[in-house]
C-alpha cells in the first residue's frame, strides 16, 4: 500500500512538471514565485497555529482552579450582604445579596448534577447541593428578618453559616485536587510543547529546502535550453547547417524559438536542394500551363454549346404549344406552356437566390405538371401570406420538397393525398412549412438524410430493406445543405411529423432579413 502511495505521488509530481514545463516563460516565473510564497505562508501559518494551540492549552490548565475562585468569591460576597443585611436592615445590603444570589445560582447550575464515581465531580455534585441549601437557608434567614422573626431567624442564620463553613471547605478541597491535576497537565503540556517545537523546526527546515529545491528545478527548466539554443545559433551563423535538430515538445517560448530554429534548418537545406531542380521545374511548369491554356479553350467552347441546348429545348417546347393551340389542343398547349416556364425559371435564375414568391411560381407550374401526370390525384393546399413574397432565400428549394412529398410521401396513396404549402411570418422569422399525409419518415432516416448533409452525401439506406440503396435524400439533402450554408445557421431547417395527423413537414425558419 505505501508503495502504491508513492508511485502515485511521483506520478503527481510528474505530470506537475510536465505540464509546468509547457507553460510560458512569464507563467513559469508567476508559478514559481506563488508557489514559493505559498510554501512560506503554510509554514508561517503552521508555525503561528502551533504557537497559538501551546499558548491556549497552557493557559486553559488552570481555568477550573481560576473559575472555583470566582466562585468563592462570589459565595464570600453573598455571605457578605446578608449578614450586613441581618445587623443592619438597609436597602442596599438586601440589594446586593439578590444580586450576588443570582450569580452564585447560575455559576452552581455549571457544576455536576448527578452523584459520580470519579472523585473530581463527586466533589462538583457535593458543592452544588451545600450551594442550593446555601441559598435555601440564606433566602429564609432574609425573609425571617424582613418580618421580624427573630426566633426563626436565628435558626435559618446559624445553619446558613454552617452550609457556609462546609461550602467553602468543600471549594478548598475541590480546588486543591484540581490544582494538583492542573500542575500535572502542566508539565505535560510543557513536554508537548518542547516536541512539537522541535517537530515544528524539522518541518520548517524541510519546507524551506523544498521550496529551495523548487526554485532550483524551475530556474533549470527555464535556462538549461537556452545554452543549446545558443551553441546551434553560433554554428549555424558560422553556415554549418549539419546540426541536430532540437525536436523540443515544449509548448513555451523557448519551445517556439526550437521549432523555429529546426523549421529554419530544414527550410535552408530543403531551399538548396531545391535551387538545382528549379530550371527543370519552370519547363515542366510552361508545358503544364500550355495545356492548361488548351484545355481552358476546349471547356469555353463546350461551355458555349451546352448554353444551347436549354434554349433549344424551351424554343421546341414554345413551338409545340403553338402548334397545339393551332390544332386546339389547349390541354396540351397549356401543358407546355407550365413546362416551358419551369424551364425558364431555371435558366434565368443561374444564381444561387430567388424571392419566395418566384420559387412559389415555379411551384404552381410544377403542380400542374404533377396533376396532368397523375390525374388530380392529390390536393394541393396553399396558405400565403402575400407581405413574404419578397423575401430571397436560395432558389429551387420548395419544388424538392414537393417533389420528395409526391414521390416517396404519398407514394402508397391512390385517393385523398394531400399537400399542404404555409408560408407566415412568427416574430423575426418567415416559416415555410410543407406537408403531406403520407407514410412519413422514420427516425433512423431522418438521422441518415441530416448526417448526409453534413457530410455532402446524398445516399440513404431504406431500414426495411438493407440490401438497397436509396437515393430519395439526394435533392432533400441538397435542400438542407444550401439552406444552412446560405443562412450561415443550423437551426432553418426540420423534419418534423405532420401536426394534423399522418405524414411528414418539412419545415423552414427564414431570418427576417
Amino acid at each position: 500500500m505505501k508503495n502504491k502511495k508513492n508511485c502515485v505521488g511521483m506520478k503527481g509530481i510528474k505530470r506537475f512538471f510536465a505540464v509546468f514545463r509547457n507553460q510560458p516563460i512569464r507563467r513559469k516565473i508567476m508559478i514559481t514565485f506563488l508557489v514559493s510564497c505559498l510554501i512560506i505562508a503554510s509554514t508561517v501559518l503552521f508555525m503561528a497555529n502551533i504557537v497559538t494551540n501551546t499558548m491556549q492549552t497552557i493557559g486553559s490548565s488552570y481555568q477550573s482552579n481560576a473559575d472555583l475562585d470566582r466562585y468563592l468569591t462570589q459565595l464570600s460576597g453573598m455571605e457578605a450582604a446578608m449578614e450586613m443585611y441581618i445587623r443592619y436592615r438597609t436597602f442596599e445590603s438586601v440589594d446586593r445579596y439578590y444580586h450576588y444570589l443570582a450569580i452564585v445560582e447560575t455559576m452552581a447550575e455549571t457544576l455536576s448534577s448527578s452523584p459520580s464515581e470519579l472523585l473530581p465531580l463527586q466533589r462538583e455534585y457535593n458543592i452544588r447541593q451545600l450551594s442550593e441549601n446555601f441559598c435555601r437557608y440564606s433566602g429564609l434567614a432574609v425573609a425571617a428578618r424582613r418580618a421580624n422573626n427573630s426566633a426563626d431567624l436565628d435558626d435559618y442564620y446559624n445553619m446558613t453559616l454552617q452550609c457556609y463553613s462546609f461550602l467553602t471547605e468543600e471549594i478548598m478541597n475541590l480546588n486543591m485536587l484540581y490544582f494538583k491535576t492542573n500542575a500535572e497537565n502542566y508539565e505535560k503540556n510543557q513536554e508537548l510543547t518542547r516536541t512539537l517545537t522541535s517537530i515544528s523546526l524539522i518541518l520548517m527546515f524541510v519546507l524551506f529546502f523544498t521550496a529551495v529545491m523548487f526554485l532550483y528545478v524551475s530556474i533549470k527548466q527555464i535556462t538549461a535550453p537556452l545554452k543549446n539554443i545558443s551553441d546551434v545559433a553560433q554554428r549555424v551563423a558560422d553556415r554549418d547547417f549539419d546540426v541536430p535538430l532540437f525536436n523540443s515538445r515544449s509548448k513555451d517560448e523557448i519551445g517556439n524559438i526550437c521549432r523555429a530554429f529546426d523549421s529554419m534548418i530544414i527550410s535552408i537545406r530543403a531551399y538548396i536542394d531545391t535551387i538545382w531542380d528549379k530550371a527543370m521545374k519552370e519547363n515542366e511548369l510552361r508545358e503544364k500551363e500550355l495545356e492548361i491554356r488548351a484545355l481552358y479553350t476546349d471547356a469555353h467552347l463546350k461551355a458555349l454549346q451546352d448554353q444551347v441546348k436549354p434554349h433549344f429545348l424551351f424554343n421546341t417546347l414554345n413551338t409545340g404549344a403553338g402548334l397545339a393551340m393551332v390544332e386546339g389542343a389547349e390541354k396540351t398547349c397549356l401543358f407546355l406552356e407550365q413546362v416551358a416556364d419551369f424551364l425558364r425559371y431555371i435558366i434565368q435564375h443561374p444564381g444561387r437566390d430567388a424571392t419566395i414568391g418566384d420559387e412559389l411560381k415555379m411551384v404552381d407550374n410544377y403542380i400542374y405538371i404533377m396533376k396532368v401526370r397523375f390525374n388530380n390525384r392529390y390536393d394541393f393546399v396553399k396558405e400565403i401570406d402575400e407581405g413574404t413574397l419578397s423575401h430571397r432565400m436560395p432558389n429551387m428549394i420548395l419544388q424538392p420538397l414537393v417533389d420528395n412529398c409526391i414521390r416517396h410521401g404519398l407514394k402508397d396513396i391512390t385517393e385523398g393525398g394531400r399537400i399542404v404549402i404555409q408560408v407566415r411570418r412568427e416574430g423575426d422569422n418567415i416559416i415555410i412549412a410543407i406537408s403531406d399525409n403520407g407514410c412519413g419518415f422514420s427516425e433512423e432516416v431522418k438521422e441518415k438524410i441530416f448526417a448526409a448533409a453534413e457530410n455532402g452525401g446524398g445516399v440513404v439506406v431504406n431500414p426495411e430493406e438493407p440490401s438497397r440503396e436509396e437515393h430519395i435524400s439526394t435533392g432533400l439533402v441538397n435542400v438542407i445543405a444550401r439552406m444552412k450554408y446560405y443562412f450561415s445557421r443550423d437551426d432553418v431547417f426540420s423534419i418534423i411529423p405532420n401536426p394534423d395527423g399522418k405524414g411528414t413537414m418539412f419545415y423552414m425558419k427564414i431570418p427576417n432579413v
